[in-house]
């Protein structure tokens, strides 16, 4: 019975462990496409079927519905950066393309100050390809407004696409997405 017992406590001790192991896994959302399958999205996503099954509990193999959506895991790329004076948060997003998000939590960052000096992680995992975007660097002068006009997009967007909460913010030599 003691035998019986101590088994029964190293399997719920073993089975904490993996839980822990399992909370601090990167994952994405992954949308399923036309003819994905469990073991195709595996060996996409160099993991195990298993693994897939582990973070998308209700899932079976079979029943893969185009549009669905499945945690799937990431393999953690960091690169690394010493702030300089003028770094601030967004420029160092829009700089590696990663969003902003990321990055703050990334390094704990809670009121979006950095320190000269200070390294913080750049998490390149979650690096957003340019899509064909059109950029534009900023030159003494210029206004957000003038540069909006310049490419007829809105101020609005321009914003949004460059997450400025000041419109008065920018600096020469600072790149912008402009469409």
């Amino acid at each position: 019975m003691k035998k019986v017992l101590l088994v029964l406590a190293v399997l719920v001790l073993a089975a904490s462990a993996f839980s822990t192991v399992h909370a601090q896994v990167e994952t994405m959302r992954y949308t399923v496409q036309s003819g994905d399958t469990l073991w195709a999205l595996a060996e996409k996503f160099d993991t195990a079927v298993v693994k897939l099954l582990d973070l998308n509990p209700g899932i079976t193999p079979d029943r893969l519905r185009i549009g669905q959506e499945l945690n799937v895991p990431v393999q953690a790329l960091w690169s690394y950066h010493v702030v300089q004076p003028g770094d601030n948060v967004r420029s160092l997003a829009a700089q590696y393309r990663v969003p902003l998000e990321g990055l703050l939590e990334a390094n704990g960052i809670k009121n979006s100050k950095l320190t000269v000096g200070e390294t913080i992680r750049i998490p390149m995992h979650l690096y957003i390809p340019p899509d064909e975007q059109t950029t534009h660097v900023v030159e003494i002068g210029e206004t957000l407004f003038g540069i909006a006009k310049q490419y007829k997009v809105s101020l609005t967007d321009l914003l949004e696409w460059n997450s400025i909460a000041d419109p008065d913010m920018i600096f020469a030599g600072q790149t912008l997405i402009v469409g």
